[in-house]
């Protein structure tokens, strides 16, 4: 009898200082950051930039030199086949065509002065349909031959962006392209992979000479905002998207073991090993090792394992 009353004070001795402990020792025990891992959304991504141009366009031209009085278009208008985009200067005309009379391209293209003079149009139109890419500009002589206007298809807008040479065997075409412009950075554009370069081609990236392939890309939809010459940073998806758990890299630690964090449990720090992916600008992935709403202690090297440890509420 009397071993079960001693075993049960000592036991009731236990329990009061376990209780106590906190209170005695608060000072000495460490105050800790912690954090919650981040669920985000994840595509595995090549990233590249490129820039916006038409392929596939052609000019107006004309068989005999032409002064143009006034175009009725800019470039950035669409047009029809038939469509008047140019009025021409007739008496500048004359003279310019005078001018080259003895010149042997007004021989190549007519018959003599006096037919060239017949032979001089009122307007000038398009020969296809799409959108004016460039026009000669009021006033400008254009010789025969010599580019009037520049016209594109209006599905003919591409975005055209380097990739590396250690990446391009990721890139297949019709893969899904996410960009944003510069003059637009707030908004998202989508696209699909159209053509790969059948030929690699050296450039400078800062000062360092890469090996690139051009991969051709066509946006989904038509917008005014796609402008030729205007630039792009270009995301080429990998993967569909998924949520990962991502930790600020001041709360991982390493050591001979690996890569571990401090979990806080139960008042404790208790050490965890976890296994790492992506990386990002502020954390990596942890791909094993965290769950969502678990508090990590911040600095581990500054913590000892399965010691009491006091957390910034």
């Amino acid at each position: 009898m009397k071993r079960y009353i001693v075993l049960a004070a000592v036991c009731a001795l236990l329990a009061g200082g376990i209780s106590a402990l906190p209170a005695a020792v608060e000072a000495g025990v460490p105050v800790c950051s912690t954090v919650t891992p981040k669920v985000v959304s994840y595509s595995e991504s090549v990233r590249s930039s490129g820039s916006l141009s038409y392929i596939g366009q052609s000019d107006v031209t004309s068989a005999l030199p032409l002064v143009i009085e006034k175009f009725t278009v800019q470039p950035g208008d669409c047009v029809t086949a038939g469509d008047v985009v140019a009025r021409v200067d007739r008496r500048a005309s004359e003279t310019f065509i005078a001018g080259l009379g003895k010149v042997s391209q007004l021989a190549a293209t007519t018959a003599g002065l006096s037919t060239a003079m017949s032979l001089i149009p009122d307007n000038i139109t398009a020969d296809r349909s799409g959108r004016v890419v460039s026009t000669a500009g009021n006033g400008a002589s254009v010789e025969a031959g010599g580019s009037i206007a520049s016209i594109a298809g209006t599905d003919s807008l591409v975005l055209t962006a380097p990739v590396s040479e250690l990446n391009i065997s990721r890139i297949k075409t019709g893969q899904q392209v996410d960009f944003t412009l510069t003059a637009y950075p707030d908004d998202v554009f989508t696209g699909t992979v159209a053509r790969i370069a059948a030929a690699a081609r050296s450039q400078y990236s800062g000062a360092v000479l890469e090996t690139v392939v051009d991969v051709t890309i066509v946006p989904d939809r038509q917008d005014e905002r796609l402008c030729p010459g205007l630039t792009a940073a270009v995301e080429f998806r990998l993967t569909d998207p998924r949520s990962i758990c991502v930790l600020p890299y001041e709360a991982i630690g390493q050591d001979d073991g690996g890569e571990y964090i401090y979990v806080f449990e139960g008042g404790s720090a208790v050490k965890r090993r976890i296994f790492t992916g992506a990386e990002f600008s502020d954390g990596t992935e942890i791909v094993k090792g965290a769950a969502a709403g678990e508090r990590v202690l911040l600095s581990p090297e500054d913590v000892s394992a399965n010691r009491y440890v006091r957390v910034d509420e």
